[in-house]
C-alpha cells in the first residue's frame, strides 16, 4: 500500500505523461533541490518492434526537466526512457518519443506554459526570482 501511495502522490506532481508511462524509482533532496527519478515502464515496446521478439538495449541519456516548486525548493524530474532492439538483430535501437516539454524549455508542459504566460519568465529568470522570495 505504501508504494501506491507514493506513487499517487507523484502522480499529482509529474504530468499525466510522465506517471502513466514511467515508474518511479527514487527521489532525492538537498538543502535547495527534489529530484524525482523516473525510468520507463518495461512493457512499453516501440510500436516500429510490436509483435517481434525483443530485448531492452540499455538507456537514453535521462532528461532532467524542472517543473513547480515543492517545500521552497526547486523540483527536477529526471526521466530515463528505454532503448530496445530486435533480438538476434545487430539493427538500430528503437525508443519511444513523449511529448513532455516545450521546444527550447527544460520545463514540464505546465511549467514552462505558466512561465511564459503568467509571469514571462524563462527558467534562469524563474530560478533567480524564486531564489530571491525564499532566501
Amino acid at each position: 500500500m505504501e508504494k501506491r501511495a507514493l506513487e499517487g502522490l507523484v502522480s499529482l506532481i509529474a504530468p499525466g505523461a510522465i506517471s502513466e508511462n514511467f515508474e518511479l524509482k527514487e527521489i532525492k533532496e538537498d538543502a535547495v533541490s527534489i529530484t524525482i527519478y523516473f525510468e520507463e515502464k518495461s512493457d512499453l515496446i516501440p510500436e516500429a518492434l510490436r509483435d517481434k521478439e525483443v530485448i531492452m538495449n540499455g538507456f537514453l541519456n535521462p532528461v532532467e526537466l524542472q517543473t513547480f516548486p515543492l517545500k521552497d525548493k526547486s523540483v527536477y524530474l529526471s526521466i530515463r526512457r528505454r532503448r530496445w532492439k530486435e533480438k538476434g538483430k545487430n539493427k538500430k535501437s528503437y525508443s519511444n518519443e513523449y511529448d513532455l516539454y516545450r521546444e527550447g524549455m527544460k520545463t514540464t508542459k505546465e511549467f514552462g506554459d505558466f512561465l511564459k504566460e503568467e509571469l514571462r519568465l524563462e527558467p534562469d529568470e524563474y530560478n533567480k526570482f524564486w531564489t530571491s522570495l525564499t532566501s
